[in-house]
Protein backbone atom coordinates (compact mmCIF):
# COMPACT_ATOMS: atom_id res chain seq x y z
CA UNK A 1 0.00 0.00 0.00
CA UNK A 2 0.98 3.61 -0.49
CA UNK A 3 0.76 5.69 2.71
CA UNK A 4 1.11 9.40 3.38
CA UNK A 5 1.85 10.78 6.84
CA UNK A 6 1.38 14.48 7.60
CA UNK A 7 3.58 15.61 10.50
CA UNK A 8 4.08 19.36 11.08
CA UNK A 9 7.48 18.65 12.61
CA UNK A 10 9.84 15.86 11.63
CA UNK A 11 13.47 14.81 11.84
CA UNK A 12 16.07 16.23 12.29
CA UNK A 13 13.88 18.01 14.86
CA UNK A 14 13.75 15.53 17.75
CA UNK A 15 10.52 14.96 19.66
CA UNK A 16 7.85 12.39 20.37
CA UNK A 17 5.71 13.05 17.27
CA UNK A 18 8.78 13.19 15.03
CA UNK A 19 10.10 9.85 16.27
CA UNK A 20 6.63 8.28 16.12
CA UNK A 21 6.27 9.31 12.48
CA UNK A 22 9.73 8.09 11.51
CA UNK A 23 9.49 4.79 13.40
CA UNK A 24 6.06 3.87 12.04
CA UNK A 25 7.14 4.82 8.51
CA UNK A 26 10.22 2.59 8.73
CA UNK A 27 8.17 -0.34 10.07
CA UNK A 28 5.66 -0.01 7.23
CA UNK A 29 8.46 0.13 4.65
CA UNK A 30 10.04 -2.95 6.24
CA UNK A 31 6.77 -4.74 5.56
CA UNK A 32 6.77 -3.84 1.87
CA UNK A 33 4.70 -0.64 1.85
CA UNK A 34 5.53 2.82 0.47
CA UNK A 35 5.54 5.86 2.75
CA UNK A 36 5.62 9.60 2.07
CA UNK A 37 6.05 12.09 4.93
CA UNK A 38 4.84 15.67 4.46
CA UNK A 39 6.29 18.12 6.96
CA UNK A 40 7.43 21.73 7.40
CA UNK A 41 10.42 23.23 5.68
CA UNK A 42 13.62 23.74 7.68
CA UNK A 43 16.58 25.84 6.59
CA UNK A 44 19.34 24.06 4.67
CA UNK A 45 17.17 21.02 3.87
CA UNK A 46 15.78 20.17 0.41
CA UNK A 47 12.10 20.71 -0.36
CA UNK A 48 11.89 17.02 -1.28
CA UNK A 49 14.11 13.95 -0.95
CA UNK A 50 14.16 10.19 -0.41
CA UNK A 51 16.03 9.34 2.80
CA UNK A 52 18.25 6.33 3.47
CA UNK A 53 15.28 4.35 4.86
CA UNK A 54 13.32 4.79 1.62
CA UNK A 55 10.91 7.41 3.00
CA UNK A 56 9.86 10.12 0.52
CA UNK A 57 9.91 13.47 2.31
CA UNK A 58 8.23 16.68 1.18
CA UNK A 59 8.72 19.92 3.11
CA UNK A 60 6.12 22.61 2.57
CA UNK A 61 7.07 26.28 3.04
CA UNK A 62 6.06 27.64 6.46
CA UNK A 63 6.58 30.52 8.84
CA UNK A 64 7.82 29.39 12.26
CA UNK A 65 6.59 31.04 15.47
CA UNK A 66 6.70 30.28 19.23
CA UNK A 67 10.44 29.45 19.20
CA UNK A 68 9.96 27.09 16.24
CA UNK A 69 7.28 25.07 18.03
CA UNK A 70 4.45 26.05 15.66
CA UNK A 71 4.38 26.38 11.88
CA UNK A 72 2.05 28.33 9.59
CA UNK A 73 1.92 27.08 5.96
CA UNK A 74 2.75 29.64 3.30
CA UNK A 75 0.61 29.17 0.19
CA UNK A 76 3.07 30.11 -2.54
CA UNK A 77 4.45 28.63 -5.76
CA UNK A 78 6.57 26.02 -3.95
CA UNK A 79 3.59 24.95 -1.81
CA UNK A 80 1.39 24.50 -4.87
CA UNK A 81 4.06 22.53 -6.70
CA UNK A 82 4.37 20.10 -3.79
CA UNK A 83 0.60 19.81 -3.49
CA UNK A 84 0.32 19.00 -7.20
CA UNK A 85 3.04 16.35 -6.91
CA UNK A 86 1.18 14.73 -4.01
CA UNK A 87 -2.04 14.64 -6.02
CA UNK A 88 -0.29 12.49 -8.62
CA UNK A 89 0.97 9.85 -6.16
CA UNK A 90 -2.40 8.08 -5.63
CA UNK A 91 -2.21 7.36 -1.92
CA UNK A 92 -4.22 4.51 -0.38
CA UNK A 93 -4.36 5.86 3.18
CA UNK A 94 -3.28 8.88 5.23
CA UNK A 95 -2.21 9.60 8.81
CA UNK A 96 -2.53 13.15 10.15
CA UNK A 97 -0.40 13.74 13.25
CA UNK A 98 -2.11 15.84 15.95
CA UNK A 99 -5.13 18.11 15.65
CA UNK A 100 -3.85 21.58 16.49
CA UNK A 101 -1.46 22.40 13.65
CA UNK A 102 -2.57 24.41 10.63
CA UNK A 103 -0.58 21.82 8.65
CA UNK A 104 -3.04 19.21 9.97
CA UNK A 105 -6.04 21.35 9.00
CA UNK A 106 -4.69 21.63 5.46
CA UNK A 107 -3.91 17.89 5.43
CA UNK A 108 -7.47 16.99 6.42
CA UNK A 109 -8.82 19.20 3.62
CA UNK A 110 -6.37 17.71 1.11
CA UNK A 111 -7.33 14.14 2.02
CA UNK A 112 -11.04 14.90 1.81
CA UNK A 113 -10.70 16.56 -1.60
CA UNK A 114 -8.52 13.73 -2.93
CA UNK A 115 -10.79 11.09 -1.34
CA UNK A 116 -7.93 9.53 0.60
CA UNK A 117 -9.14 7.54 3.64
CA UNK A 118 -7.48 9.03 6.70
CA UNK A 119 -7.10 8.98 10.46
CA UNK A 120 -5.90 11.61 12.94
CA UNK A 121 -3.54 10.49 15.72
CA UNK A 122 -3.59 12.69 18.83
CA UNK A 123 -0.41 13.04 20.91
CA UNK A 124 -1.44 15.62 23.50
CA UNK A 125 -3.20 15.70 26.87
CA UNK A 126 -3.32 19.47 27.49
CA UNK A 127 -3.57 22.75 25.65
CA UNK A 128 -0.38 23.94 23.99
CA UNK A 129 -0.46 27.21 26.00
CA UNK A 130 -1.98 27.04 29.48
CA UNK A 131 -1.91 30.46 31.12
CA UNK A 132 -3.02 34.06 30.66
CA UNK A 133 -4.74 35.79 27.77
CA UNK A 134 -2.47 34.03 25.27
CA UNK A 135 -3.58 30.71 26.79
CA UNK A 136 -7.26 31.62 26.37
CA UNK A 137 -6.72 32.66 22.75
CA UNK A 138 -4.65 29.54 22.11
CA UNK A 139 -7.40 27.36 23.57
CA UNK A 140 -9.98 29.02 21.32
CA UNK A 141 -7.76 28.41 18.30
CA UNK A 142 -7.26 24.73 19.20
CA UNK A 143 -11.02 24.18 19.48
CA UNK A 144 -11.65 25.82 16.11
CA UNK A 145 -8.84 23.86 14.43
CA UNK A 146 -10.01 20.56 15.97
CA UNK A 147 -13.58 21.23 14.84
CA UNK A 148 -12.43 21.92 11.27
CA UNK A 149 -10.29 18.77 11.12
CA UNK A 150 -13.12 16.69 12.58
CA UNK A 151 -15.42 18.08 9.87
CA UNK A 152 -13.04 16.57 7.30
CA UNK A 153 -12.05 13.39 9.15
CA UNK A 154 -14.09 11.60 11.82
CA UNK A 155 -11.52 8.91 12.61
CA UNK A 156 -9.43 9.94 15.63
CA UNK A 157 -7.04 7.78 17.65
CA UNK A 158 -4.74 8.52 20.60
CA UNK A 159 -1.22 7.37 21.42
CA UNK A 160 -2.54 6.57 24.90
CA UNK A 161 -5.85 6.30 26.74
CA UNK A 162 -5.16 9.73 28.22
CA UNK A 163 -4.96 11.20 24.71
CA UNK A 164 -8.30 9.59 23.87
CA UNK A 165 -9.80 11.15 26.99
CA UNK A 166 -8.33 14.54 26.04
CA UNK A 167 -10.09 14.36 22.67
CA UNK A 168 -13.44 14.26 24.49
CA UNK A 169 -12.63 17.79 25.71
CA UNK A 170 -13.14 18.82 22.07
CA UNK A 171 -16.30 16.78 21.65
CA UNK A 172 -14.44 14.06 19.75
CA UNK A 173 -14.87 10.39 20.61
CA UNK A 174 -11.69 8.48 19.86
CA UNK A 175 -12.00 5.16 18.08
CA UNK A 176 -9.07 3.58 19.90
CA UNK A 177 -5.34 3.73 20.58
CA UNK A 178 -2.34 3.51 18.31
CA UNK A 179 0.20 3.56 21.10
CA UNK A 180 3.56 5.22 21.10
CA UNK A 181 6.19 2.50 20.93
CA UNK A 182 9.86 1.60 20.60
CA UNK A 183 12.09 -0.98 18.95
CA UNK A 184 13.81 -2.55 21.97
CA UNK A 185 16.74 -4.12 20.12
CA UNK A 186 17.44 -0.96 18.13
CA UNK A 187 17.42 1.15 21.30
CA UNK A 188 19.85 -1.20 23.05
CA UNK A 189 22.22 -1.31 20.07
CA UNK A 190 22.11 2.48 19.71
CA UNK A 191 22.87 2.89 23.42
CA UNK A 192 25.94 0.68 23.03
CA UNK A 193 27.20 2.97 20.24
CA UNK A 194 27.06 6.02 22.52
CA UNK A 195 28.44 4.41 25.67
CA UNK A 196 32.17 4.97 25.16
CA UNK A 197 31.92 8.69 24.34
CA UNK A 198 29.44 9.30 27.17
CA UNK A 199 31.66 7.66 29.77
CA UNK A 200 34.44 10.02 28.74
CA UNK A 201 32.16 12.85 29.93
CA UNK A 202 30.48 11.32 32.99
CA UNK A 203 31.74 9.10 35.81
CA UNK A 204 28.98 6.59 36.64
CA UNK A 205 31.07 4.39 38.94
CA UNK A 206 30.32 3.85 42.65
CA UNK A 207 27.21 6.02 42.50
CA UNK A 208 23.45 5.61 42.34
CA UNK A 209 22.72 7.41 39.11
CA UNK A 210 19.43 9.26 38.68
CA UNK A 211 18.81 10.81 35.28
CA UNK A 212 16.53 13.13 33.33
CA UNK A 213 16.56 13.55 29.56
CA UNK A 214 14.44 16.09 27.72
CA UNK A 215 13.75 19.78 27.23
CA UNK A 216 14.36 22.11 30.16
CA UNK A 217 10.88 23.60 30.19
CA UNK A 218 8.26 24.09 32.88
CA UNK A 219 6.10 21.23 31.62
CA UNK A 220 8.85 18.69 32.35
CA UNK A 221 9.18 19.61 36.04
CA UNK A 222 12.94 20.10 35.83
CA UNK A 223 13.17 22.81 38.52
CA UNK A 224 11.22 20.70 41.02
CA UNK A 225 13.37 17.67 40.22
CA UNK A 226 16.55 19.65 40.90
CA UNK A 227 15.13 20.97 44.19
CA UNK A 228 14.05 17.46 45.23
CA UNK A 229 17.50 16.06 44.51
CA UNK A 230 19.18 18.80 46.54
CA UNK A 231 17.14 17.59 49.52
CA UNK A 232 17.70 13.83 49.17
CA UNK A 233 21.38 14.16 48.30
CA UNK A 234 22.07 15.29 51.86
CA UNK A 235 20.89 11.90 53.16
CA UNK A 236 22.23 9.91 50.19
CA UNK A 237 25.56 11.54 49.27
CA UNK A 238 26.43 8.67 46.91
CA UNK A 239 23.62 9.71 44.54
CA UNK A 240 24.20 11.66 41.34
CA UNK A 241 21.61 13.47 39.21
CA UNK A 242 22.48 13.70 35.52
CA UNK A 243 20.27 16.07 33.54
CA UNK A 244 20.60 15.94 29.76
CA UNK A 245 19.03 18.42 27.36
CA UNK A 246 18.63 22.14 26.86
CA UNK A 247 15.93 24.77 27.02
CA UNK A 248 14.99 28.05 28.70
CA UNK A 249 15.33 26.69 32.27
CA UNK A 250 18.82 25.25 31.88
CA UNK A 251 20.59 28.39 33.09
CA UNK A 252 18.28 28.63 36.12
CA UNK A 253 19.26 25.11 37.18
CA UNK A 254 22.90 25.86 36.51
CA UNK A 255 22.65 28.91 38.77
CA UNK A 256 21.24 26.74 41.58
CA UNK A 257 24.71 25.15 41.80
CA UNK A 258 23.50 21.92 43.43
CA UNK A 259 26.14 19.44 44.52
CA UNK A 260 26.32 16.17 42.52
CA UNK A 261 24.14 17.50 39.68
CA UNK A 262 25.70 16.99 36.25
CA UNK A 263 24.32 19.12 33.40
CA UNK A 264 25.38 17.63 30.07
CA UNK A 265 23.59 19.95 27.67
CA UNK A 266 21.96 18.38 24.64
CA UNK A 267 23.45 14.95 23.93
CA UNK A 268 23.60 13.08 20.62
CA UNK A 269 20.79 10.52 20.46
CA UNK A 270 23.06 7.52 21.01
CA UNK A 271 24.56 9.16 24.11
CA UNK A 272 21.12 10.04 25.52
CA UNK A 273 20.24 6.34 25.28
CA UNK A 274 23.60 5.37 26.80
CA UNK A 275 22.71 7.67 29.70
CA UNK A 276 19.57 5.64 30.35
CA UNK A 277 21.47 2.37 30.03
CA UNK A 278 24.00 3.46 32.67
CA UNK A 279 21.50 5.01 35.10
CA UNK A 280 19.59 3.29 37.87
CA UNK A 281 16.58 5.62 38.03
CA UNK A 282 14.86 7.78 35.39
CA UNK A 283 12.72 10.61 36.73
CA UNK A 284 10.28 12.62 34.59
CA UNK A 285 7.92 14.71 36.77
CA UNK A 286 5.98 16.05 33.77
CA UNK A 287 2.44 17.44 33.53
CA UNK A 288 2.02 17.35 29.74
CA UNK A 289 2.68 14.18 27.77
CA UNK A 290 0.81 12.01 25.31
CA UNK A 291 2.96 8.94 25.87
CA UNK A 292 6.54 9.90 26.64
CA UNK A 293 9.09 8.33 24.31
CA UNK A 294 11.72 8.90 27.00
CA UNK A 295 9.72 6.76 29.46
CA UNK A 296 9.48 3.96 26.88
CA UNK A 297 13.21 4.19 26.17
CA UNK A 298 13.97 4.09 29.89
CA UNK A 299 11.90 0.92 30.20
CA UNK A 300 13.71 -0.63 27.24
CA UNK A 301 17.05 0.05 28.96
CA UNK A 302 16.02 -1.25 32.38
CA UNK A 303 15.82 2.03 34.27
CA UNK A 304 13.55 2.24 37.28
CA UNK A 305 10.96 4.87 36.31
CA UNK A 306 9.49 7.64 38.45
CA UNK A 307 6.94 9.77 36.62
CA UNK A 308 3.47 11.28 36.86
CA UNK A 309 0.21 9.74 35.65
CA UNK A 310 0.22 12.08 32.64
CA UNK A 311 -0.28 10.41 29.28
CA UNK A 312 0.33 6.70 28.79
CA UNK A 313 2.71 6.09 31.70
CA UNK A 314 0.08 4.32 33.88
CA UNK A 315 -0.43 1.81 31.06
CA UNK A 316 3.27 0.96 31.14
CA UNK A 317 3.75 1.29 34.92
CA UNK A 318 0.70 -0.59 36.13
CA UNK A 319 1.44 -0.48 39.86
CA UNK A 320 4.30 -0.37 42.39
CA UNK A 321 5.64 -3.66 40.99
CA UNK A 322 6.59 -1.79 37.80
CA UNK A 323 7.78 1.63 38.99
CA UNK A 324 6.48 4.73 40.73
CA UNK A 325 3.63 6.97 39.58
CA UNK A 326 3.77 10.17 41.62
CA UNK A 327 0.55 12.13 42.33
CA UNK A 328 1.94 15.44 41.07
CA UNK A 329 5.10 17.16 39.89
CA UNK A 330 5.51 18.92 43.26
CA UNK A 331 8.93 18.82 44.86
CA UNK A 332 7.66 17.01 47.97
CA UNK A 333 6.15 14.20 45.88
CA UNK A 334 9.43 13.73 44.01
CA UNK A 335 11.35 13.65 47.31
CA UNK A 336 9.02 10.96 48.70
CA UNK A 337 9.35 8.81 45.56
CA UNK A 338 13.14 9.07 45.39
CA UNK A 339 13.53 8.40 49.11
CA UNK A 340 11.29 5.35 48.90
CA UNK A 341 13.19 3.65 46.08
CA UNK A 342 16.60 4.57 47.55
CA UNK A 343 15.50 2.89 50.79
CA UNK A 344 14.24 -0.16 48.88
CA UNK A 345 16.77 -0.67 46.09
CA UNK A 346 16.08 -4.41 46.06
CA UNK A 347 12.83 -3.55 44.22
CA UNK A 348 14.66 -2.10 41.22
CA UNK A 349 15.55 -5.37 39.37
CA UNK A 350 12.04 -6.82 39.83
CA UNK A 351 10.28 -3.65 38.72
CA UNK A 352 12.49 -3.04 35.70
CA UNK A 353 11.98 -6.64 34.53
CA UNK A 354 8.20 -6.36 34.84
CA UNK A 355 8.15 -3.04 33.00
CA UNK A 356 10.38 -4.35 30.22
CA UNK A 357 8.11 -7.36 29.69
CA UNK A 358 5.04 -5.12 29.54
CA UNK A 359 6.83 -2.94 27.00
CA UNK A 360 7.94 -5.87 24.85
CA UNK A 361 4.45 -7.36 24.77
CA UNK A 362 2.42 -4.22 24.10
CA UNK A 363 4.43 -1.18 23.00
CA UNK A 364 6.60 -2.15 20.03
CA UNK A 365 6.47 -0.78 16.49
CA UNK A 366 5.82 -4.24 15.12
CA UNK A 367 2.60 -4.45 17.13
CA UNK A 368 1.54 -0.86 16.46
CA UNK A 369 2.05 -1.24 12.70
CA UNK A 370 -0.06 -4.42 12.74
CA UNK A 371 -2.81 -2.58 14.65
CA UNK A 372 -2.63 0.31 12.18
CA UNK A 373 -2.89 -1.97 9.14
CA UNK A 374 -5.96 -3.65 10.64
CA UNK A 375 -7.58 -0.23 11.15
CA UNK A 376 -6.61 0.77 7.63
CA UNK A 377 -8.09 -2.35 6.03
CA UNK A 378 -11.33 -2.16 8.03
CA UNK A 379 -11.80 1.51 7.19
CA UNK A 380 -11.17 0.92 3.47
CA UNK A 381 -13.62 -2.01 3.46
CA UNK A 382 -16.33 0.18 4.98
CA UNK A 383 -16.09 2.80 2.20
Amino acid sequence: MNFIIFSAQYLPTVGGVERYTNSLAKELIKNGHKVTVVTSYLDNLPMSEKDTDGIDIYRIPVKWIMNNRFSIPIINKDFKQIQNKLKLKKFDFAIIQTKFYLNSAWASHFCKKQKIPSIVIEHGTAHLIRNGVVGILGSMYEHICAKYIYHNCKNFYGVSLACCQWLSHFGIKAKGCLYNAVDTSQIYNTAILGEKSLKEKIDFSNKINICFSGRFIEEKGVINLAKAFSQINKSYPNTQLIMAGDGPLLQQIRDMNIQNVVLTGKLPYEESLALLKNSDIFCLPTFSEGFSTSVLEAAALNCYIITTSTGGSPQLIKDKNYGTIIPSMKTDDIVIALTDILNNQNRIPVCTKNTYNNLANNFTWEKVSQDFLEICNKQKESI
